[in-house]
């Protein structure tokens, strides 16, 4: 457990009408920007109230849109800056070294990597982990988003690979942020999709069921790539139970998606 590293519902901010959290580990770097968002804030109707970010979820578009802008505004970015994957739940790294040229049409990664500076990297979420790694030597970021499919495929242990290929980041440069996601509490799968080797951070449930922690699994596997457990952050809060203030596509099904960024500044 990562105790002393986790951020409760009690440190939650408010900058402009908008909820949101931050690492505090992060928000002291001068060349970064970050935040992890909450529903908080926004324009959206039911049920996508109120700050909805996706706009592959059937809320209006220009409500979504309208909400990008309330974020932009409220920390100070240009919302043509903002980068937002078409989420597909697989493995493919977006990688966008400096300078950046024009970005593909259609971007079905689940990850970026970058070192460009005024590029914000987005992850939308609802129940699946936003995570942001960051090299305080290099200047280097990443964003993934992994649910359960991504961290089947070890997508953290392909991003942080990666950044150690391209550009050299050593493992004990990193600091790395899990923002709030579905916790074991509410998350169980069955036989069909369960892997023996989670079997230390899942609960049995019977009838071939279990409770499964995709937090502990994903930090496992940081850990693997020689990550320092002190190094590594999480916002300790579970959407489908904290659903007044987080989406959760698991308690509510049609519902919104958060947003949560970061960039070099």
């Amino acid at each position: 457990m990562l105790a002393i590293n986790e951020r409760k519902r009690s440190d939650l901010k408010c900058k402009s009408g908008l909820s949101y959290f931050e690492i505090p580990e992060l928000a002291r770097i001068k060349w970064l920007r970050h935040a992890f968002l909450t529903r908080q804030g926004g324009v959206s109707h039911p049920p996508y109230h109120s700050l909805n970010l996706s706009s592959h979820n059937g809320d209006q578009r220009k409500q979504v849109l309208k909400n990008r802008r309330i974020v932009a505004k409220a920390f100070g970015f240009n919302l043509s800056r903002l980068i937002l994957l078409n989420q597909v739940h697989q493995d493919q790294i977006l990688f966008l070294r400096e300078p950046i040229g024009f970005l593909p049409s259609i971007l079905e990664y689940d990850a970026t990597i970058t070192n460009a500076k005024g590029r914000f990297l987005g992850i939308l979420t609802a129940d699946c982990i936003p995570i942001f790694v960051v090299d305080l030597k290099k200047k280097v970021i990443a964003a993934l988003h992994a649910g359960r499919q991504g961290t089947t495929l070890h997508l953290v242990t392909k991003v942080l690979r990666r950044m150690k290929q391209e550009f050299g980041c050593l493992p004990g440069d990193l600091l790395v942020s899990l923002g709030p996601a579905v916790g074991p509490c509410c998350y169980e799968i069955d036989e069909k999709v369960f892997i023996p080797d989670w079997e230390p951070f899942s609960t049995p449930k019977g009838e071939r069921k279990w409770m499964l922690d995709l937090a502990r699994i994903n930090m496992a596997q940081m850990k693997k790539e020689e990550i320092q457990e002190e190094h590594i952050f999480r916002i300790d809060l579970c959407t489908s139970c904290h659903n007044d203030l987080l989406f959760s596509y698991r308690k509510e099904e049609k519902t919104g998606r958060q947003l949560s960024f970061i960039g070099i500044i």
